[in-house]
């Protein structure tokens, strides 16, 4: 059972991330007490021409000499090497015990109660110990991530183990570096032998990184060989066998910082040929080359050539944070280590909000520092130059989808009729988009969904528009891998074709529609009104029965629709048009009066008129009877109407035609029901069913 519930543990990434970064809060913590058990005053020891003076509060250089003249009971006289923020810069080994002598004598009487002169003692720490101890922290957040997606996973080892050596080697720097004056001997040579330890693992581990990722340049014996050639380095600075300081840690640190950058390029140079590959390097080793290549022109070279660095140690941890920020950028690039795509997704986001964020404080940083027509002058010129690169930036780091370009050549395909043009022209949206070297059909059986495979070198798209699903293989000419991004904005160019092609079928299902109404109206209601015309011997009458069939040709093109009229008005006018048409025809209509109360919509009452006078057509073109009886009854919100002639010319076969389609299709459009019944030599039946309102 405890080695199941081992198992477990190390399965679950969240778990190994929660227990490491709490034992790097916990460090960080000690670390930080530490710092605040120093002696440590609100005046500020500087630096000046070579002698050492004191700010006060205010940040007022004293004048005069050097102010350590006047502190009381201090062993010695203040020189500039004692406020020196790394031992490693000293000339030589000499020099260096001399300074940690000094660095304990001092200590020793910082502590000592009751002498020497009154300063403010300060409860805070200075901007740089928090500068260090945050970029030493992010960095081992980044790395720790990395290594709990897959702990057994050698890059995953490598990279967590160079993100410890950067960060043992920032919360050290930062103690040390940023003393008021001076610490214990014991404390300054544990923290400076730890930072020089940090310094070291991370070359190691950078080293051999980049030779087993992406491509394994070297055997496993070779790597092996790194960090014992450099752990003897390391041992042998130790014990002073190396010259000068500036032969150990300074030299480690360039060596190592030389291989790596060759190591990249050997891994830019082996994974040309594999866009996997080259996708998994190009955010990793770029980063790497701006990070370290900036480490060692302002620290690294300086200290060399036995020069003060260009810029202070605190501010060049930043470098190293530019590389872990472009593995975080490689993994939302790329398939990096494998990782879940739910982690790349969250450190996205929180890592280009944070990149953001950084770049915009720099800015109001730098404006604060300025005078008003200088800020006046960069306000008015930043929107030109700022806003647009960092647009190009975003774009050049996320990608920039380009739908906007292809929306107008989408709709001209869906409205392609020939299938076969309108598939290859359906291609070359998808060619435009991704630039893929290879596209294809894909095999049968595919989901509806798109979807990017074999690690990100296909992106397999869904039939859409009567076109075949298709396979894309190697985007961008074989240089990129399908990102999710890519996955977004082929969903959005299938969902704008088929939303297209869905608006298209209904505006020609309503072109359909409109057809069928005008061929039903037509049908039934102007055809009734003219055949009664027929059979009129008057004038007149025939110019009433021409002047309606206008009237009627007008409703029919226009679609007049009028408000809901009362039921028993609107069967009251059928009956009355019924009994005329069928006294000139020479038929009897039985249709008894009935007292219904309701009323009728205007598509209720058109599809109820044009089929009663459908029915009485009917009557009088095909039944050979000689009356037609009518029945009608309201029930629950339903007008149930029964008409039935004495025919006698339906010989036992029917053939549906456009009369009863019509009216079938009426009572269909509103609810309705639509029957009829006939038997040879036998009457016709029509049985339907209006709804109405009450």
């Amino acid at each position: 059972m405890p080695t199941i519930f081992r198992n477990h543990i190390r399965a679950m990434p969240g778990v190994l991330l929660s227990f490491t970064l709490a034992a790097g809060l916990l460090l960080s913590i000690i670390l930080t007490a530490i710092a605040f058990l120093q002696p440590r005053y609100a005046e500020r020891l500087v630096a000046v021409d070579g002698q050492v003076r004191m700010l006060d509060a205010g940040g007022q250089v004293a004048a005069g000499p050097a102010r350590s003249l006047t502190l009381k009971g201090a062993p010695h006289v203040m020189r500039a090497s004692d406020l020196i923020p790394e031992p490693d810069i000293i000339e030589s080994y000499d020099q260096q015990r001399e300074f940690f002598a000094r660095q304990d004598a001092f200590a020793r009487w910082l502590r000592e109660p009751g002498s020497g002169e009154a300063l403010t003692p300060s409860a805070t720490l200075p901007f740089e110990y928090w500068l260090q101890l945050l970029i030493g922290f992010a960095i081992f957040v980044v790395s720790a991530w990395i290594w709990a997606l897959r702990p057994r996973a050698l890059p995953n080892r490598l990279f967590g183990i160079a993100g410890l050596g950067v960060w043992l080697s920032a919360i050290t720097a930062a103690l040390y570096s940023t003393r008021w004056l001076a610490l214990p001997k014991p404390l300054f040579l544990l923290l400076a032998n730890i930072n020089g330890l940090g310094a070291t693992t991370y070359g190691v581990a950078m080293i051999c990184l980049f030779l087993v990722y992406p491509v394994r340049l070297m055997p496993a014996r070779i790597l092996l060989m790194v960090p014992l050639v450099f752990g003897g380095w390391y041992g042998l600075g130790l014990f002073d066998r190396l010259g000068a300081p500036a032969n150990e840690v300074p030299l480690i640190t360039a060596v190592e910082m030389l291989l790596i950058l060759l190591a990249v390029v050997a891994q830019f140079v082996c994974s040309r040929k594999n866009p996997l590959q080259r996708a998994a390097i190009r955010w990793v080793g770029v980063s790497t080359l701006i990070g370290s290549g900036l480490f060692i022109c302002t620290v690294i070279v300086p200290v060399l050539l036995g020069t003060e660095p260009l810029i202070d140690q605190s501010y060049g941890f930043a470098f190293f944070l530019i590389v872990h920020l472009g593995v975080a950028l490689g993994l939302r690039r790329a398939a990096l280590f494998q990782s879940e795509q739910w982690a790349i997704a969250l450190f996205r986001a929180v890592s280009f909000g944070l990149l953001l964020i950084g770049v915009d404080i720099a800015l109001i940083t730098v404006l604060g520092s300025l005078s008003g027509a200088a800020v006046l002058t960069l306000l008015l010129v930043l929107p030109f130059f700022y806003l647009p690169w960092r647009g190009f930036v975003q774009r050049w780091l996320f990608g920039n989808s380009r739908i906007e370009d292809l929306l107008e050549e989408v709709a001209h395909i869906v409205l392609v009729g020939d299938t076969g043009e309108r598939a290859r022209k359906w291609r070359g949206v998808f060619g435009t988009a991704f630039l893929p070297l290879q596209i294809e059909d894909a095999p049968p059986g595919l989901s509806g969904d798109v979807v990017i495979a074999e690690e990100g070198m296909v992106l397999l798209l869904p039939a859409a528009i009567d076109c075949p699903a298709m396979r894309l293989r190697y985007k961008n000419r074989g240089t990129r891998l399908f990102q999710g991004r890519d996955r977004q904005l082929a969903m959005r160019l299938i969902d704008l074709a088929s939303s297209l092609q869905r608006q298209q079928e209904a505006f020609r299902q309503g072109v359909r529609s409109e057809r069928s109404r005008i061929s039903r109206d037509l049908h039934d209601d102007l055809a009734a009104r003219l055949m009664s015309g027929l059979t009129l011997d008057d004038p007149d009458a025939l110019k009433l029965v021409l002047r309606s069939s206008l009237a009627e040709v007008r409703s029919i093109v226009t679609v007049e629709e009028g408000s809901a009229g009362d039921l028993g008005n609107i069967l009251a006018d059928s009956r009355a048009e019924a009994a005329e048409r069928l006294e000139a025809a020479g038929m009897e209509l039985d249709w008894p009066l009935v007292d219904i109360s309701g009323e009728a919509g205007p598509q209720q009452q058109k599809a109820l008129t044009s089929i009663l006078r459908e029915i009485v057509t009917n009557m009088i073109r095909h039944s050979g009877g000689t009356r037609l009886s009518v029945g009608a009854r309201l029930d629950n919100g339903r007008l149930y109407i029964v008409a039935t002639d004495n025919g006698q010319r339906f010989d036992g076969t029917l053939k549906l035609g456009n009369g009863l389609r019509n009216m079938r299709a009426r009572l269909a459009a509103i609810g309705g029901y639509f029957d009829f019944e006939a038997d040879a030599g036998c009457g016709f039946r029509v049985s339907i069913a209006v709804p109405v309102a009450q």
